[in-house]
């Protein structure tokens, strides 16, 4: 939803901009969550009608997806600009597509995930049933990959813009996702000497890892603790995870959903980061972490490395994790280069770089539609952000 509202605010001024979804929208909650400053008036809104009483849950998102992809192309022509602020999306018409992971490929979400094989959920499973749904989802509608490469393509990394031309021949550009940045800014030496570990709470993430690595530099004499913020459902990884918080709960705490200022005083609270997804398309939460001024670790792969840029703060498994982050703790000198490294590196996540970014873009492709000319709109345009 960042993408999708950073979107909206990056044209809202230039453009008329409808935003088409179908969650709820509270626009207080958006703006305190992800830092902009939208007010009702500034675009449309179109809620995507839902069959079946689907708006009331929170799970079916395969069959959520197809009823508003429908939707979606039904409306494409009345704008001159679709813009799919998550993955990608046959308009039937040329668009823009922001590509935030690889979830709309099973397969190869599967491989870059392997944590999710040793779970049995439904959504990960190919069982009969499972097959059926995803049978029925697609008889509503059938995604077409050739529908995609008419689009403009937006990587959030470049490790996510080299994956798509390897896997799916999709050429794109790189735009870094928006990261906010207004973290209270709190002395090193006033901080708690703990971890935070930011994310939802799936197998993917892998949080049950980081608790591991950190038991690991507990016992090499680090009395460091660990903070996982994220939202814990009835799932059986929730379940474990919960499991193993509480075997060591005099460490690690459990915050759940956290969020606005409770949120940036713990990170900014805080010295350390954590991340222990293996192949994050480009991790919101280590650039989070970082631009709240924490020394923040994650694994060598994916568009995390991007992000942190060190090879003191990325590892190769646990082994290495626990190493690196001894080193780190165990030298006042190595802290400092490395804080003012990562300052220098989270500068560019920024919301208003993305803002930027998303309008060469947008304008780039009004340009060529013969829309717009250089001098700027030549008459009124209207973008439709979709999430």
């Amino acid at each position: 939803m960042a993408n999708a509202v950073w979107c909206v605010e990056a044209l809202k001024a230039d453009c008329e901009v409808a935003l088409i979804t179908f969650g709820r929208v509270d626009l207080d909650q958006l703006n305190c969550y992800f830092g902009t400053q939208l007010r009702r008036g500034e675009f449309a809104l179109h809620a995507v009608p839902m069959q079946l009483g689907l708006h009331r849950s929170a799970r079916f998102t395969a069959l959520k997806s197809a009823f508003f992809q429908r939707y979606v192309r039904r409306v494409a022509r009345e704008f001159d600009a679709m813009i799919s602020a998550y993955n990608p999306c046959d308009f039937g018409v040329p668009g823009i597509q922001l590509i935030g992971d690889f979830t709309f490929s099973r397969e190869l979400y599967l491989t870059l995930n392997p944590a999710l094989q040793d779970y049995r959920e439904w959504s990960y499973s190919g069982s009969p049933l499972r097959t059926t749904y995803l049978a029925f989802c697609r008889s509503i509608w059938r995604p077409d990959p050739a529908g995609w490469r008419r689009n403009v393509t937006v990587a959030n990394s470049n490790w996510t813009r080299d994956l798509l031309a390897a896997e799916f021949g999709i050429e794109a550009r790189t735009v870094y996702p928006p990261v906010a940045g207004d973290f209270p800014q709190v002395p090193w030496e006033e901080r708690e000497d703990g971890f935070l570990c930011v994310g939802r709470i799936v197998p993917e993430k892998r949080a049950d890892a980081a608790i591991r690595i950190l038991a690991g530099v507990r016992e090499r004499g680090y009395n460091v603790h660990l903070h996982i913020l994220g939202r814990f459902d009835g799932s059986p990884y929730a379940k474990r995870l919960k499991g193993l918080a509480e075997a060591n709960r005099g460490w690690v705490f459990l915050e759940g959903m956290t969020y606005g200022e409770r949120k940036k005083q713990l990170l900014a609270g805080h010295r350390y980061g954590i991340h222990a997804c293996e192949n994050e398309a480009f991790g919101v939460a280590p650039a989070e972490m970082a631009k709240a001024g924490c020394i923040t670790f994650a694994p060598n792969r994916g568009g995390q490395t991007e992000v942190l840029n060190h090879p003191l703060l990325t590892f190769s498994d646990e082994e290495d994790a626990v190493r690196k982050i001894d080193a780190v703790l165990a030298s006042d000198a190595l802290k400092v280069i490395l804080r003012q490294h990562l300052a220098a590196r989270a500068r560019e996540f920024s919301s208003e770089k993305f803002a930027g970014g998303i309008r060469a873009v947008v304008f780039e492709f009004l340009e060529q539609k013969g829309i717009i000319s250089q001098r700027g709109l030549a008459g009124p345009s209207a973008s439709s952000v979709v999430t």
